[in-house]
């Protein structure tokens, strides 16, 4: 599952929609994916869907899903944008779109497969996350973030911790930061400076590895993002190196 190279970042309107595998979540009525990164080891992957018609079967895999845009239902219970979804291996699978373009944010923890056998809804997770309320991080340890983070806790258990990060338009962390564990993103909406690498913007993908550092950080409107990582996430920090400050970088960055 955390087996993948690096990707950090992609504008992920920039990738081919191509046609979803028949017999995979998604393939019924010719939907369309762009694939975001692969296990280097085994079938698991990520992708944004497009699902253009009902989609019925059984999970080979556990999947998480989130819904980035248009409505429909699951198993007879109304999804719509901003939905998250956790549906282990064997749950049973009504989709049905309410309209064509049915968007989702797909993380398949192994085989996309949609077998033809009867399964359960036991262990699935459905929540409407634009009802939960915003938290502190805690990523920070004893470093004091600047107000203006905030983060929903989605899932955590001894696979995955995952969640929504936000960023008020303004804040900024000035230092270079890496995590200990493996941290895949997803850019909902908005913009954030990530260093020299430049600015993410709505659409925009990584996957990294453990202590890979980056930054400054600095989002000049806001900015909101999927994450899911191996693990709760901590934070080692460093000074950027010369010509790296957060001012210097969004000048740049934004001036483009």
């Amino acid at each position: 599952m955390w087996d993948r190279n690096d990707v950090d970042f992609a504008d992920t309107h920039l990738l081919p929609w191509e046609r979803v595998p028949d017999g995979e979540f998604g393939a019924a009525g010719g939907g369309v994916h762009r694939v975001l990164s692969t296990s280097l080891s085994g079938p698991a992957r990520t992708t944004v869907t497009r699902v253009r018609e009902r989609q019925s079967g059984t999970l080979a895999a556990d999947l998480d899903l989130y819904v980035l845009a248009g409505s429909g239902t699951l198993n007879g219970a109304p999804v719509g944008q901003a939905d998250y979804l956790y549906l282990p291996a064997g749950t049973a699978v009504d989709l049905a779109p309410a309209v064509v373009g049915l968007t989702l944010y797909c993380g398949f923890w192994g085989a996309a497969a949609l077998l033809p056998e009867e399964g359960s809804a036991a262990g699935t997770v459905h929540l409407r996350t634009e009802e939960l309320d915003w938290d502190s991080p805690g990523w920070s340890g004893d470093v004091a973030l600047r107000p203006g983070a905030l983060v929903k806790r989605l899932r955590d258990d001894d696979r995955a911790h995952i969640y929504l990060a936000a960023m008020v338009p303004g804040w900024r962390s000035e230092m270079e930061e890496s995590h200990p564990v493996y941290e895949e993103s997803y850019k909902v909406y908005g913009d954030i400076l990530m260093g020299a690498r430049g600015v993410m913007r709505e659409g925009s993908y990584f996957f990294r590895s453990p202590d890979v550092y980056h930054g400054p950080l600095y989002s000049r409107g806001g900015t909101m993002s999927f994450i899911r990582s191996n693990a709760p996430t901590t934070t080692d920090y460093r000074t950027p190196p010369t010509g790296g400050n957060w001012d210097e970088l969004a000048h740049r960055a934004y001036g483009d």
